[in-house]
């Protein structure tokens, strides 16, 4: 499952060290935050509070109806102005035989000028079922710089709704990045609101199911005013009985004249059981822009495969290598070095593969 199985239902801090890279530390334990086990930044402006908040009104969504209904914790973040944060923020989510489902709302307002990281990290200890249904506004100022990272890797007993709202004001740069590994199913939801002109906004995945696994990727950009670009890349590996859906939608307003927006979803099929579904989107209301989208569904080539056999290279482990090439452009877009190189290993020993 990639992390190291707990001793029992308890949380130990060793654990939380052997499978972070970051000092910057939220833990949520059956979704309760645990003070003890966290270690949050120190900066006069930076605040954290662990509670519930606001509802979101009208959502006309089930999943975030019933998170609005039944969340008791999650955490909210706000940091100031000219703020830069060269360490990670993490954020585990683990559970732990855990027979409820998980209702945890996050807000993180980012203010003008300020740079920060953060990854979030889906573990599930044992193969009993669980679900977690996590709801995030994402709230970036003018000249802001966010990079968020999810990483789902809990196991064939892991369910996840994940909804994250992002809203963007001028010349800021989001950069939102899903990585799917294990799982149930896996239902991530991603809106964008670009409000300011020359925002800068980015939605990358990649997933990569080897067994009888579902994930769902659905994302929303609404270009609401002129001057922005965005950028969607989807790349995904599906092998077994596992099933993938890629819906992605591109809204261009009236206002939104001079917009930039690109989208792509590829996915390698490893075998004859594997299922992709994919629906990308666009609805342009303006008459000056860029907008392009696109998708493609193949298998490994015969002839890929035979160049690298014909160079001693056997033929699982050839595989291993074309799918993680394949699967590189997506981890490239991850700034930040031990994360990536974290990924990168995982990858690997999924693939069976050494690097």
């Amino acid at each position: 499952q990639g992390f190291k199985n707990l001793e029992g239902q308890k949380v130990e801090k060793e654990f939380i060290d052997e499978n972070s890279v970051s000092t910057n530390r939220i833990i949520f334990v059956n979704g309760i935050f645990h003070n003890e086990l966290s270690s949050l930044i120190n900066h006069p402006k930076i605040n954290f509070w662990n509670a519930s908040n606001s509802a979101e009104s009208n959502s006309k969504d089930f999943l975030i109806e019933l998170n609005n209904a039944f969340a008791n914790d999650g955490v909210f973040i706000e940091i100031g102005d000219n703020v830069i944060v060269d360490e990670l923020i993490e954020i585990f989510y683990i559970n732990t035989a855990s027979t409820h489902i998980i209702n945890l709302k996050n807000k993180i307002k980012v203010g003008k000028n300020s740079q920060v990281k953060f990854t979030e990290y889906y573990i599930n200890y044992d193969a009993k079922p669980a679900y977690n249904n996590i709801v995030t506004d994402i709230d970036v100022a003018e000249y802001a710089l966010v990079e968020w990272y999810k990483i789902q890797d809990g196991g064939n007993g892991y369910n996840i709704t994940d909804n994250t709202a992002v809203k963007q004001e001028k010349n800021s740069v989001c950069n939102v990045a899903t990585l799917t590994f294990t799982g149930a199913i896996s239902r991530n939801v991603l809106t964008f609101d670009v409000n300011g002109e020359r925002a800068e906004s980015h939605m990358n995945g990649f997933y990569l199911l080897l067994n009888d696994e579902h994930v769902d990727n659905r994302s929303l950009v609404n270009h609401n005013v002129a001057n922005c670009e965005s950028f969607e890349l989807y790349k995904g590996i599906l092998g077994g009985k596992s099933t993938g859906v890629f819906n992605g939608k591109i809204v261009v307003a009236q206002a939104a004249q001079k917009t930039n927006a690109f989208q792509s979803n590829r996915t390698i099929l490893l075998s004859n059981d594997a299922n992709i579904y994919t629906k990308p989107q666009l609805e342009i209301f303006a008459d000056d822009v860029k907008c392009s989208h696109g998708a493609t569904t193949s298998q490994i080539e015969d002839s890929e495969l035979f160049y690298l056999q014909a160079r001693g290279i056997g033929k699982e482990v050839a595989r291993g290598l074309l799918v993680f090439a394949f699967g590189a452009e997506v981890l490239e877009k991850i700034k930040h070095e031990k994360l990536r190189n974290k990924l990168q290993q995982r990858i690997a020993e999924l693939l069976k593969i050494e690097l």
